[in-house]
C-alpha cells in the first residue's frame, strides 16, 4: 500500500512537470536528451563515455525553424522537411536591436534594428523571396532550449539558405567600387570581420552578397572572395569553390588547427561564445552552459573534437609567453583559441590508423596511449620530445611537442608550451620510415590534467629546478627548434 502511494505520487509530479513543460512550449531534441545523461553519469557516478553524441544529421529533421515573412511581418515555424526557400541576415549586432518578444507583440521600438529588418525584408521581396531569418528577432532568447537547438544548428540554417545577405552598417562605398583604394580601406576595416559568429556565417552559404549602410550592394563571394581570404586569412579555397561538394565537405579539409586559426583573433559578447561559435565549423554539438566561463567552454569543444576525429594538429599550438602568469607549462589542450593563430599551417601527416595516439578523456584529465614502453626509465629523470603526425605545410617538416612528468602529481604536462618542435634530427621518439610511429612494446597511458597547470617547483623531469632554467634549454628560438 504504502509503494502503490508513493508510486501515485511521483507519478503526479512527473505530469505537472510534463505539464509545465507544455505551457512553457520548451521543445527538447533527441541532443539535449544524450546531452543530460551524459553530463549526470560523469557528475555523479564518475563514469566515463567515451563515444561522440550522435552526429546532428541523424537528428536535424526533428528540428523546427521559425522564420519571418517578408510582406505580413509575421513568424512562421516549419520542419526541417517543410522549410520553403529563404533569405538569411548575417550582420553585427548594433544599438536597439529587435527582439522576437517585441516583435510577436508590435513593440519593437524604432531604430536602427527595426530599419534593419524592414529593408532586410524588402530586399528579399525584390529578389522574389517570401520568407527571412534574422537572428535578432527569429530565435526566443528567453527559452534556454530553444538557444541551445539554434546555436547548434545554426551551420545547417546557413548553408541551406538560398542567399546570405552580409550587412556592414559601418562601410559606406559612396559610389566606389572593388580595387578601388577607398573602397579596400573602408572594406577590410569592417567590424563584421572581427567578430566570432561571422567565420561560419561566410563560410557556410554556397551564395552570399555584401551590403554596405546604404544597402548598396558590394559584390558577391566569389567577386571579393581574394580580399576576404586577404582580410581574415582564410584560404580562398575555403571561402568560394565553383565545385558541387557541399559547404561543410569543403571545409572539413582544413584540419584542425587551421580552422581554429580561423576564429583565434576573433571576439565575441560573451566569453563563452567564442567556443560556442565554432560548433558548426567542427560538425559538433553540446549544450550552452552560460556562465562556465571561455577556458571551460573552450576545453568543452576541444574534447567534443577528440571524440570524433583522429587531427592531431588539436596539439599544435603555442601559448603566448607575454602573458600574465605564464610559466611554460600547460595540459595538452590549449585553453584560448588565440593559441591556435601560429597554427594554420599545420596539417596531419596521413598514417595507418594503428599510428594514432590514443586519446580520451577521463577524471584524472586527458589519457594519451603512446607505445613507448623502452622508453620509461627516461622519463623518470628527464623530459621527452612526443612526435606529433603533424606537419607544417610550407616547408613538409614533421612537428612535436615537449613534456615532463610532474615529481609530486605523477601526471604529464606540456612543457615549453611557447613553441613547437621540429623532429627532424631528434632522436628520442624514432620514425619508422614513412609508416609513422614505430611500436615498441606494450602501450604506455600518459595521463595530462584538463586545465592549466602551475609551474613545477623542485625536480620536474630535468625541465626546470626552483624556477631557474637548465642549461640544456637555453638558447631556444622562439618558433620551432632543431637539435
Amino acid at each position: 500500500m504504502f509503494m502503490q502511494k508513493g508510486f501515485q505520487r511521483k507519478a503526479t509530479r512527473l505530469s505537472s512537470f510534463i505539464s509545465s513543460l507544455q505551457s512553457e512550449r520548451l521543445r527538447f531534441s533527441f541532443l539535449h536528451v544524450c546531452q543530460f545523461i551524459r553530463h549526470v553519469l560523469f557528475r555523479i557516478r564518475n563514469v566515463n563515455i567515451v563515444g561522440p553524441i550522435p552526429s546532428r544529421r541523424l537528428w536535424h529533421h526533428t528540428l523546427t525553424m521559425r522564420l519571418l515573412h517578408a510582406e505580413s511581418i509575421e513568424f512562421a515555424e516549419f520542419f526541417d522537411t517543410q522549410i520553403p526557400d529563404y533569405l538569411i541576415l548575417s550582420h553585427r549586432w548594433g544599438e536597439k536591436e529587435v527582439s522576437y518578444q517585441q516583435m510577436r507583440k508590435n513593440r519593437a521600438e524604432t531604430g536602427p534594428g527595426l530599419t534593419k529588418i524592414h529593408a532586410f525584408c524588402t530586399l528579399a521581396l525584390r529578389k522574389g523571396y517570401e520568407w527571412v531569418w534574422i537572428d535578432t528577432c527569429c530565435i526566443d532568447k528567453k527559452s534556454s532550449a530553444e538557444l541551445s537547438e539554434a546555436i547548434n544548428s545554426m551551420f545547417h540554417w546557413y548553408s541551406n539558405a538560398v542567399e546570405c545577405v552580409v550587412y556592414l552598417s559601418d562601410v559606406l562605398t559612396n559610389g566606389h567600387h572593388a580595387g578601388d583604394k577607398d573602397f579596400d580601406v573602408e572594406f577590410s576595416t569592417s567590424a563584421w570581420f572581427t567578430r566570432g559568429w561571422t567565420v561560419q556565417e561566410l563560410l557556410a552559404p554556397r551564395q552570399l552578397t555584401l551590403y554596405d549602410a546604404d544597402w548598396k550592394e558590394m559584390g558577391g563571394k566569389s567577386a571579393l572572395a581574394a580580399k576576404i581570404a586577404a582580410i581574415t586569412g582564410i584560404g580562398i579555397q575555403y571561402i568560394w569553390m565553383s565545385d558541387t561538394r557541399s559547404r561543410r565537405d569543403i571545409i572539413e579539409e582544413a584540419s584542425v588547427a587551421t580552422r581554429m586559426s580561423w576564429v583565434s583573433g576573433r571576439q565575441t559578447s560573451r566569453s563563452e561564445d567564442i567556443a560556442y561559435c565554432m560548433l558548426g565549423l567542427f560538425d559538433v554539438n553540446m549544450p550552452l552552459l552560460y556562465g562556465e566561463g571561455a577556458v571551460k567552454a573552450f576545453l568543452r569543444l576541444q574534447s567534443e573534437i577528440l571524440s570524433k576525429s583522429e587531427d592531431e594538429t588539436i596539439f599544435a599550438w603555442t601559448s603566448d609567453p607575454h602573458s600574465s602568469g605564464f610559466s611554460g607549462f600547460s595540459s595538452l589542450l590549449a585553453s584560448e583559441p588565440r593559441f591556435f593563430a601560429n597554427s594554420g599551417d599545420y596539417s596531419p601527416i596521413p598514417v595507418r590508423d594503428s599510428q594514432h595516439l590514443r586519446y580520451w578523456m577521463t577524471n584524472r584529465g586527458l589519457a594519451l596511449q603512446i607505445p613507448m614502453n623502452d622508453l620509461r626509465h627516461s622519463w623518470e629523470n628527464e623530459g621527452i620530445f612526443l612526435e606529433l603526425c603533424v606537419k607544417r605545410n610550407s616547408d613538409d617538416q614533421a612537428m612535436g611537442i615537449e613534456i615532463c612528468r610532474h615529481s609530486k602529481s605523477k601526471q604529464w604536462t606540456r612543457s615549453q608550451s611557447q613553441l613547437l618542435v621540429e623532429m627532424t634530427l631528434i632522436e628520442l621518439i624514432e620514425r619508422e620510415g614513412s609508416e609513422g610511429r614505430a611500436a615498441k612494446g606494450p602501450p604506455v597511458t600518459l595521463y595530462f590534467p584538463q586545465f592549466e597547470v602551475h609551474p613545477i617547483v623542485g625536480k620536474p623531469g630535468g625541465f626546470y629546478r626552483d624556477g631557474r632554467q637548465t642549461k640544456n634549454h637555453r638558447g631556444r628560438k622562439a618558433q620551432g627548434i632543431k637539435y
